[in-house]
């Protein structure tokens, strides 16, 4: 533990020509802590550096920081541990902003930093969910870094910079604090940030009835919103791959619809610009339920933003005199050239998480694939062991799996029916897939 000197101190009042922290509290006798900086907060695309290394609480109120209701955010902090020593982060933060920072639900434990000088690559980071209930506008968030041994437990409060040494009471510690604001705000209603179906009062829904892409599948049996929100379902994908959608509905009749898909891959909330419109197919007399069905491969730009992103699948009818429109935000057709109406049709949105690259990536000169089309065995050869294979066909439905440990495959594709697959490798350097033709 570290040497530690007790000593009695009188508190100043009214020494501060400002009014921070008001209405929150100060640091309780903060002229016997020893200051051990915390040196980067970052929330909520948020940072701050901080070098202050006098202050016991730290005045950042002016950073801002905006936050959605229902949103889950990652505070990451780094700091100062003067040694090999342990220091709690702890962040507490006014939701209900009654001017109190650690009632019920307001005290997250973000972690321990052992052993840093604040400017290296350690760091502690929690995901913390804005409650359905904060109260919407402008509050406080407190972040306290505590010195702390097992003889030694840091006290949790928004108050102090406190531990309590051998159990003999609670006394000035070690560490610091630091304050910012947020700006809470309403949650989006569901399609924000993304547009709405213009008109969609006049829109004649004819469903979406299956989606699948990369390996997920989304059954849809609803006949009356013309915007479905499938936003809870997660599709992971990887820059640089190549992935199969498929997509099945209702035309009501001997009808065709149009199904085109939007991809917001730059993430500017807009789901029309050039690189994001891919044409799917046309689907024509299908009840929905059968076997009619379009597909397109669809390969993840490799400048693909990471993270979570929206897709919208939207279906509209169309005939040789009436073409439908591409447009993300309608269903809507020009009949006989009179202009544009809302149409037949639905849309569907949910969720594209794209993953970053592993720092490994897949040696595609390296690799051999062979005889393609193929009709009984197809040969994958690799320069390092391939551990798992699987093959899928265009409904992304798994038709093959294998593991494996081996430089040389001798897939066994004799039984799967005629038609296009997509074969995906894994192996110590990475993943990759690709398409294949069973004759």
């Amino acid at each position: 533990m570290k040497k530690i000197t007790l000593a009695i101190a009188l508190l100043s009042f009214g020494m501060q020509a400002q009014n921070f922290p008001s209405p929150y509290c100060d640091i309780t006798d903060s002229s016997n802590v020893t200051v051990e900086e915390i040196t980067t907060v970052n929330f909520a695309g948020s940072s701050i550096t901080n070098t202050d290394v006098t202050s016991v609480l730290v005045n950042e109120t002016t950073t801002i920081a905006n936050l959605r209701v229902d949103d889950i955010y990652t505070i990451v902090v780094q700091g100062n541990t003067e040694g090999p020593f342990d220091n709690d982060i702890v962040a507490f933060i006014d939701w209900n902003q009654n001017d109190i920072l650690d009632d019920a639900g307001e005290i997250y434990n973000v972690g321990t930093i052992s052993n840093s000088t604040g400017d290296d690559s350690v760091s502690v980071a929690l995901d913390i969910a804005v409650p359905a209930n904060a109260v919407i506008g402008t509050t406080r968030i407190r972040i306290t870094k505590t010195y702390q041994d097992p003889d030694s437990p840091a006290e949790i409060n928004p108050c102090g910079i406190q531990f309590n040494p051998f159990g003999q009471g609670v006394f000035s510690g070690f560490g610091q604090a630091l304050d910012f604001t947020l700006e809470v705000e309403e949650a989006l209603e569901f399609p924000e940030p993304y547009c709405n179906i213009t008109d969609a009062g006049n829109v004649t829904v004819e469903e979406i009835t299956e989606v699948s892409f990369a390996g997920t599948t989304i059954s849809n049996t609803d006949t009356s919103s013309v915007l479905v929100d499938e936003t809870e379902t997660h599709v992971n994908v990887t820059p640089g791959e190549t992935y199969t959608i498929a997509v099945k509905g209702n035309t009501v009749g001997p009808f065709d619809t149009d199904i085109v898909a939007f991809i917001d891959w730059n993430q500017n909330d807009i789901l029309d610009d050039t690189g994001e419109i891919y044409s799917v197919g046309t689907i024509t007399n299908s009840t929905g339920n059968d076997n009619v069905f379009v597909s397109l491969d669809i390969m993840v730009p490799a400048n693909a933003v990471i993270g979570d992103t929206r897709i919208r699948i939207t279906k509209t009818y169309q005939d040789s005199d009436s073409p439908a429109e591409i447009n993300p935000c309608g269903i809507q057709f020009n009949p006989f050239g009179q202009g544009v109406f809302s149409g037949f049709g639905q849309a569907l949105d949910f969720t594209l998480s794209i993953e970053a690259l592993s720092v490994n990536e897949f040696d595609l000169n390296a690799l051999t694939v062979y005889p393609i089309p193929t009709k009984n065995v197809l040969h994958v050869d690799y320069n390092s062991n391939l551990s798992n294979v699987t093959i899928t066909n265009v409904l992304g439905q798994k038709v093959y799996a294998e593991k494996t440990l081996s430089t040389h495959l001798r897939l066994d594709v004799s039984s799967l029916a005629a038609g296009p697959y997509i074969v995906s490798l894994t192996s110590e350097t990475g993943q990759h897939s690709f398409r294949i033709i069973k004759q």
